[in-house]
């Protein structure tokens, strides 16, 4: 009955794991595909012949180079902040002893079920008042921190044996030396998995740039593809626009696979692996 039921369990999983790969196998073989055979039914997954000119138009019809490295500055600024600002606070609510610590910490973790439209066009407002619509600054500064970042670390960090920190105290370490030379290195697991979750969140941004951004120049990737379909209304060029869109998950793909290992350990290292 055991087996049975296993058989069953991973029967779904694989089930699963296909559905969802379908797309994204869909999306790198039209990239690779001639314009005639795009639309072919049955689908054809391997195309007759490797059509790499879809790439070359990807990145030469449209600024892709620059609103690559708009997405790569304000990815990387978010995840520093992230870093920063959830570092400091996890530590502060996992360690240290203040009035209302309990509260403040109940008040930040309900922010995770607000959804997040409720509260975009205050911080619009907010970002018209102090200048920084149509600025790079209006995609970073919103997201410098995270909630869900903050709670990850605090849970990691009240694992930490806290005789550690006190044999560091003892020697003469202050606050931001036990937070950058023990509890930094120990977790790094987390840390990891904190980085590919950030990563994710600020690399795929669409609806907030959307919002706050209408020059060109300052597009990111994901505004940049919206941008090459809206210049191809008549006839959408799928090959290329396919294309754009794998070289855009290049970077998360890479990311992840970077990270995997340490993200694994994350898991071990909290208990959720059996």
């Amino acid at each position: 009955m055991k087996k049975v039921s296993a058989l069953l369990k991973h029967s779904i999983i694989y089930l699963g794991a296909v559905i969802m790969i379908l797309p994204f196998l869909w999306m790198i073989s039209t990239s690779l595909k001639p314009p005639n055979e795009i639309f072919e039914v049955p689908i054809r997954w391997i195309p007759s012949e490797f059509y790499f000119e879809n790439y070359v138009n990807a990145v030469t019809s449209f600024p892709f180079v620059d609103f690559f490295i708009n997405s790569v500055i304000v990815t990387l600024c978010i995840i520093v902040g992230q870093l920063v600002t959830s570092i400091l606070a996890a530590y502060a609510f996992a360690r240290m002893e203040f009035k209302g610590k309990n509260l403040l910490f109940l008040l930040l973790l309900s922010g995770l079920m607000l959804p997040a439209q409720t509260i975009m066009i205050p911080m619009v407002l907010m970002l018209k008042e102090l200048g920084l619509l149509n600025t790079l600054q209006g995609l970073i500064i919103p997201f410098s921190w995270s909630a869900l970042i903050v709670f990850l670390l605090r849970q990691f960090f009240l694992k930490i044996p806290l005789e550690i920190e006190e044999a560091a105290a003892i020697d003469g370490c202050n606050v931001f030396q036990i937070i950058g030379k023990i509890v930094m290195p120990i977790s790094k697991p987390i840390i990891s998995t904190s980085i590919i979750l950030i990563f994710i969140y600020g690399w795929n941004q669409y609806f907030w740039p959307l919002l706050i951004v209408n020059k060109e120049e300052l597009y990111t990737l994901q505004l940049g593809l919206a941008y090459f379909k809206e210049q191809n209304v008549i006839e959408t060029d799928w090959g290329a626009l396919m294309a754009g869109t794998t070289l855009t998950m290049l970077p998360v793909i890479i990311v992840f696979l970077l990270f995997q290992k340490k993200v694994i350990e994350s898991i071990a290292f909290s208990g959720g692996k059996e």
